[in-house]
């Protein structure tokens, strides 16, 4: 399985679209779902399964928290030195706990092709070489 991380944007749109032309039903796409996401991420989804043939997973964060206000309602912390705790709660955990449940072969993030989003994939792949990033 490869994992694809579809964020309701073009970009992962299209890094999920190009992963799947290239390794075919094994990849997953997977999107984290938050409350507070806008309405026509629905919509997106529903073009994006059609256009992959595919279903577009969601997957959340405990139901503690339901999106990035509530998270900062009951942390009581916004950003800081190691980033935003929504963040952290909503998506980097959600993944991470994806990770040690399934059996995948590589993770398809989708950056931008700009020099600073080259280096965070850089940076990405130094920091988590186990995540096995692909960055169409």
């Amino acid at each position: 399985m490869i994992i694809s991380w579809w964020s309701a944007g073009v970009t992962s749109a299209v890094a999920t679209k190009l992963a799947i032309q290239e390794f075919g039903d094994e990849v997953k796409p997977i999107y984290f779902g938050i409350d507070s996401a806008h309405s026509d991420n629905a919509r997106f989804k529903e073009q994006c399964e059609d256009w992959y043939g595919c279903e577009i997973i969601t997957e959340r964060a405990p139901e503690k928290y339901k999106d990035q206000f509530d998270v900062i309602s009951k942390d009581k912390y916004v950003n800081g030195p190691a980033g935003a705790r929504c963040t952290l709660v909503l998506k980097k955990r959600v993944r991470q706990r994806l990770e040690r449940e399934l059996d995948y072969r590589g993770q398809i993030f989708g950056f931008e092709y700009s020099k600073k989003e080259v280096n965070r994939a850089i940076r990405f792949k130094e920091q988590y070489p186990d995540a096995k990033p692909f960055f169409p």
